[in-house]
């Protein structure tokens, strides 16, 4: 990377993505990210109206279609064989439209430089989306709180999910919601499938 383009990114905080775009070409992924607790929030009780508009439901297997075209990380094949495997897709709806999701796996964390199996009363967060046209409404917190809601009524009230080290905004949403940043990770792996992933420092104890 020349001179140039490493001050730049330096001053606007990418250098790392920088340096991930470089080792990608090269068939080496790298990764620096926290394992995050959350369920620790409680909605506003301003919420009730501010958001009485919107419903929140679990979308069926036979439901993926109403939301494959605007996945960004899967196509409807994909989804359905999520909801086969006992993934959970909570959804957020404005009128008849789903304008926000998010995925919840209920058997293990499934990011793969960090896989680990759950307890019972555990699940894995993932794949939160807004659609663009409702973005910058606080949907994201709201529809946090409503998949705690629907998870704690099967009896799931601790929950898992990754943010990438380097992804402020993320980590501001999990602020919000008053997670936990448990440990830091670095992975490295190889389009082949190899991944090896080091902890980097721990931040509590675990419970």
């Amino acid at each position: 990377m020349q001179a140039g383009k490493i001050k730049d990114a330096l001053k606007h905080g990418v250098l790392f993505y920088e340096v991930q775009k470089k080792f990608s070409k090269l068939g080496i992924n790298l990764e620096v990210f926290y394992l995050v607790s959350e369920g620790d929030f409680e909605a506003p009780p301003e919420w009730s109206e501010r958001f009485e508009a919107y419903t929140s439901c679990i979308l069926r297997r036979d439901e993926m279609e109403v939301i494959a075209a605007d996945h960004p990380w899967d196509n409807l094949a994909g989804l359905r064989r999520r909801c086969d495997l006992g993934h959970i897709c909570i959804g957020l709806k404005h009128g008849n439209d789903v304008v926000a999701f998010t995925w919840a796996d209920l058997k293990e964390c499934n990011h793969a430089p960090l896989r680990f199996d759950l307890s019972e009363n555990e699940a894995y967060l993932y794949d939160a989306f807004t659609i663009p046209s409702f973005r910058g409404k606080s949907l994201a917190p709201f529809m946090r709180e409503r998949c705690y809601s629907h998870l704690r009524t099967l009896g799931r009230d601790r929950y898992y999910s990754i943010s990438a080290y380097f992804n402020k905004p993320s980590i501001q949403f999990k602020e919000k919601l008053n997670a936990s940043f448990d440990k830091l990770y670095f992975s490295v792996g190889r389009n082949s499938g190899s991944t090896r992933t080091f902890k980097l420092r721990e931040y509590r104890p675990p419970t």
